[in-house]
């Protein structure tokens, strides 16, 4: 049996660092995915269709534009690195077209502001691509021990998650500040303005700022930066030959496909299972998922180290599957059984994402092992297109479901409606979850096989 490399402990300064990179990404993405459409439609008055357009553009450039992305950073020579010099280029657009999102001109309406906002989304998820690629592409650069990676990838979610309380809250709470005393209807779009505006300009610089303490406060192995021979066709083909990335990517894309149905389901089980209709109700709501992901973090990091991350993710699928199957215990007003339903479902989902970043590091080491290249940017660009295809496919089949049940807007829902928004919680997710798992069960890397492909590969660099 091969002797696994030296454990190289990563210090806690360079783990804070990288994890800012998830506040930043998350602030801005939970602020535009809670309030993008309620802000343009509500205070903006931009009708619906032009918004979901943007989004719909915006999305599939996103998608494509995040393997591209990838190959660029793998291809990087540059003396500086090829991750880190892309944190600090795309730093500055990030927050500042977030902000220009939030602020849209007062005197633009109609197609104007339509295609205002198209272009500033399109610009948004450009710099998103071109600072996260590279940062998740570090994972395995940084911490170049089986374990350390768990620990990179739950310092990056626990940050994230603290950047999706701010991105989540902020807005209400500038909203409260600026209005005051004055609730009159004729002020409240003037407020409404204002706040966003705030939101965009205060996210914005905080997500600046924890991108430029990820650049200061990570590093590079210079060792990876060698020219390649390979082109994109025969990267791709690589991929497909390589197991452990197949199965992965599969079993993720299926898990997520499962999560976006219940991202997008969450607050029709809040308003009308749970009967919370309160803003303020539910965002504690929120804070309760929050704070069980967050106190969930050290138990994940454990049994990831003394079982493997592969029976944890494994585990992470059934406590999720458990997470959904709890929405048949909600009754309406029962707040005591909802909050314990949030934080458990908060801590299931953590064993998801934290081990999904955590393994996808690992199979750089196998494609080195079996082709030469260091392409942890084309794995990253690769996983977040298949997740981003999950998460579109799911907005529009809950929007047939719903439907379907015969849901209807700001109505009362009869007792039929009411099971089926919890059988549309529950069952698919489920399923695609078992799926999941079943596919996961071919994955090859174990703690022991990942030993012996490192030793192999730091014979290889010696000689």
């Amino acid at each position: 049996m091969a002797v696994p490399r030296d454990f190289h402990r990563v210090p806690t300064r360079a783990l804070a660092a990288f994890g800012s990179s998830g506040f930043a990404q998350n602030v801005i993405g939970t602020c535009l995915g809670v309030h993008l459409f309620i802000f343009y439609t509500d205070a903006v008055g931009l009708a619906p269709l032009w918004i979901s357009a943007a989004l719909f553009v915006a999305t599939l450039w996103d998608a494509v534009f995040g393997i591209v992305m990838g190959q660029i950073s793998d291809r990087t020579r540059w003396r500086w690195g090829r991750r880190r010099p892309y944190i600090l280029l795309g730093a500055l657009p990030f927050g500042l077209s977030f902000a220009a999102v939030l602020a849209p001109p007062e005197s633009l309406d109609g197609a104007m502001l339509g295609l205002y906002l198209g272009v500033l989304l399109l610009l948004q998820f450009s710099a998103a691509n071109v600072v996260h690629v590279p940062v998740l592409g570090l994972i395995p650069e940084m911490a170049q021990s089986y374990h350390e990676r768990t620990r990179m990838a739950a310092w990056r979610e626990a940050l994230g998650n603290v950047g999706d309380l701010v991105g989540l809250l902020l807005p209400f709470a500038l909203r409260a500040a600026l209005a005051g005393d004055d609730a009159s209807s004729g002020a409240d779009a003037v407020v409404a303005r204002g706040a966003y505006g705030l939101t965009g300009l205060c996210g914005g610089m905080l997500a600046i700022a924890a991108l430029l303490w990820t650049y200061r406060g990570s590093y590079e192995d210079p060792r990876f930066r060698r020219p390649t021979t390979v082109s994109f066709r025969e990267g791709i083909a690589a991929l497909r030959r390589n197991q452990a990335f197949r199965v992965l990517s599969v079993a993720s894309a299926l898990a997520a496909l499962s999560l976006a149905f219940v991202s997008a389901l969450f607050l029709f089980v809040l308003e009308y299972v749970a009967g919370i209709s309160d803003p303020l109700i539910q965002g504690s709501m929120f804070i309760a998922n929050i704070a069980g992901a967050l106190a969930s973090y050290p138990f994940w990091v454990s049994v990831a180290r003394r079982r493997g991350k592969a029976f944890a993710f494994r585990l992470g699928l059934v406590v999720s599957s458990l997470a959904f199957m709890s929405v048949f215990a909600l009754r309406p007003g029962a707040l005591a059984p909802l909050v314990a339903v949030m934080t458990f479902a908060g801590a299931a989902n953590v064993g998801f994402w934290t081990l999904l970043y955590a393994l996808n590091a690992d199979i750089a080491e196998l494609d080195e092992l079996e082709t030469g290249e260091r392409r942890e940017g084309l794995f990253a660009g690769f996983a977040a297109l298949l997740r981003k295809c999950a998460f579109a496919f799911a907005a529009g089949s809950v929007g047939i479901g719903l439907d379907l049940i015969g849901y209807r807007p700001h109505a009362v829902q009869s007792d039929a409606t009411l099971l089926g928004i919890k059988l549309l919680f529950a069952v698919p997710t489920t399923f695609l979850i078992v799926a999941a798992w079943l596919v996961f069960r071919r994955f090859p890397l174990t703690p022991e096989r990942w030993a012996e492909i490192a030793v192999q590969l730091d014979a290889r660099r010696g000689a």
